[in-house]
């Protein structure tokens, strides 16, 4: 678990990873919510994920968005989604980032407005998750492939950028420029 405060904000946000087994999707996503309650959970495949910055600016974005009135969504935790998978709408978000029945790997975001709430929920919605592992999150090659796709970062961008080690960054970057599409 990685815990940080969003400057200048009221929150705290808990991230993590997980080695999971995935039967209901819907019913995991409720069962996560409520374990958080009051605070707001969003968990992702971690499979899809550009490491653990990616989802903490997706958390930042989310949170400067909804402070300053520009979220296109009524919770944190869905306008996170948004911001981790590059769309402004929820269907396509989650077909790149959501939790299905073949997830094998689960990414947890947990908003809070204390580091001990943020700890205490992320232990609660962890029972139910499986075996944390923060390596989940790390880049491997299946995942620089998919990312590549689903982010539409090709080879001469790639390079210009620095080559496979800043694919996580342009991951970012494809989040952050969300809020000028809007």
């Amino acid at each position: 678990m990685w815990v940080s405060a969003v400057k200048e904000s009221g929150f705290f946000v808990a991230i993590g990873g997980f080695r999971a087994s995935v039967t209901d999707p819907r019913a995991l996503v409720r069962a996560v919510n409520e374990s958080c309650a009051p605070h707001v959970a969003q968990i992702v495949d971690a499979s899809r994920v550009a490491g653990r910055d990616h989802l903490w600016m997706a958390a930042v974005n989310a949170v400067k968005a909804t402070e300053t009135g520009l979220a296109l969504s009524k919770g944190i935790g869905v306008e996170a989604l948004l911001y981790a998978s590059a769309q402004d709408q929820i269907t396509k978000a989650l077909a790149t980032l959501g939790v299905t029945a073949k997830s094998t790997t689960i990414a947890l975001m947990v908003f809070t407005s204390s580091q001990a709430e943020a700890e205490s929920a992320y232990r609660k919605a962890a029972a139910l998750l499986g075996v944390e592992d923060k390596g989940v999150l790390e880049i491997d090659g299946a995942k620089a492939a998919y990312l590549r796709k689903a982010y539409g970062i090709n080879d001469v961008e790639l390079e210009a950028a620095g080559g496979e080690s800043a694919l996580g960054g342009l991951v970012v970057e494809r989040g952050a420029l969300l809020s000028l599409r809007r």
